[in-house]
């Protein structure tokens, strides 16, 4: 099952990765070439959604303040997995913001670049983006439908149902 998953995610990776190191021009260039990519292994007749991975309780999120200082916003990216649609769109930290496209709103809590967990604490043991993830909540009418990490290169980046995907492309 784990295996499955990764070779569905896998995709969603390797544009996470484009994304990260392009300009906003050079984004919607990248995000136009490998949309095909990008949503093929998510099509709706074609896989079962992936779970993201949501937050245990009694979990504290700590943020060094050396990465409070660098990052500010992130880029998030969306797809639609009927229409073959995406878009890169991007959220203050602590902020929120409508995910284009969709009827989901997302706010982004954190943000860790070097995601690690230990005990009850979550953290980051590095500034550079090793294993990013954002602690981000989404609701859909105001209805919490998330609470919990987005990753960007390893674990289960993605959150996604039957007709959206949402997953981190990047921070600044």
């Amino acid at each position: 099952m784990r295996m499955r998953r990764i070779k569905y995610l896998l995709p969603f990776i390797a544009a996470a990765v484009v994304f990260s190191s392009c300009g906003k021009k050079n984004n919607e260039q990248a995000l136009e070439r490998n949309k095909e990519m990008l949503l093929s292994t998510f099509a709706s007749e074609s896989s079962v959604p992936p779970h993201p991975v949501p937050l245990p309780k009694g979990q504290k999120i700590v943020v060094p303040d050396d990465v409070k200082a660098k990052y500010h916003t992130v880029k998030m990216a969306v797809g639609n997995r009927i229409t073959k649609a995406a878009k890169v769109f991007t959220v203050r930290i602590g902020g929120s913001a409508s995910v284009p496209g969709s009827p989901y709103s997302i706010k982004v809590t954190a943000y860790l670049p070097q995601w690690i967990f230990r005990g009850d604490v979550v953290t980051s043991k590095g500034i550079e983006p090793v294993d990013p993830a954002v602690r981000a909540i989404i609701t859909k009418g105001g209805k919490h439908v998330f609470d919990g990490f987005i990753f960007q290169r390893h674990k289960t980046p993605s959150f996604v149902t039957d007709k959206y995907v949402i997953t981190l492309a990047g921070a600044n």
